[in-house]
């Protein structure tokens, strides 16, 4: 009776910690985001410098899960415009010329999810940003230097594992991404210096895949 009593104690303990390790196991600790769009800054002329009011834009994000509702994380992204006219920098006329930005962030942010199968979780942050900018002008030099500033972004997140639930199991066997999700995103920069006077900051809109490890 005590060894049958023992073993019992033993099967339950083993089932036990299996439980556990696949709690943790099943609680994602880090995210990728993979995200394009595009960016339209605030600067009222660019239209006048480019043709259009925005340039696409695409970027990629990675994320540490601090707690389960607040993620800190970097992402770099990059856009290029190009056109022909007056150029932002020097108001000089030219001819073709182009103009790329890098913007490194750091940020944090905070998810309203309750569940780990929640289909639709909403989340907002913000953090530092430092824009990297590049204007080439055809034949010509070019001008380059670096801006600091602030971002706000929110956004909506939705379950894709439940579309195809066999899918999502292999995913989660083979590179073990816990959860996916199709991601809508709105981010608000600022990013401007006064001398000489360069102002990058804008409004993005963006779709995207976060995987969940």
């Amino acid at each position: 009776m005590l060894r049958f009593l023992a073993f019992g104690i033993l099967l339950f303990s083993a089932f036990a910690a299996s439980l556990q390790a696949e709690t943790r196991r099943q609680v994602p600790a880090y995210t990728l985001d993979i995200a394009a769009g595009l960016y339209f800054p605030d600067d009222t002329n660019w239209a006048n410098y480019y043709g259009s009011n925005n340039l696409p834009e695409a970027g990629i994000s990675f994320a540490y899960r601090v707690f389960s509702v607040l993620d800190i994380g970097s992402s770099v992204s990059f856009g290029r415009d190009s056109g022909s006219g007056i150029l932002p920098l020097s108001q000089l006329p030219s001819g073709k010329v182009s103009y790329d930005i890098l913007p490194l962030e750091f940020y944090a942010v905070l998810r309203a999810q309750f569940s780990q199968k929640q289909w639709i979780v909403p989340y907002a942050g913000g953090g530092y940003s430092r824009f990297f900018y590049r204007q080439l002008i055809e034949g010509k030099t070019y001008a380059r230097g670096s801006v600091n500033g602030m971002h706000l972004k929110a956004g909506l997140q939705f379950l894709l594992d439940p579309l195809d639930v066999k899918s999502a199991m292999r995913i989660y066997q083979n590179y073990g991404v816990i959860n996916s999700y199709l991601v809508f995103e709105g981010k608000i920069t600022r990013a401007q210096t006064h001398a000489p006077v360069v102002d990058l900051g804008g409004r993005s809109y963006r779709l995207g895949i976060k995987f969940e490890y």
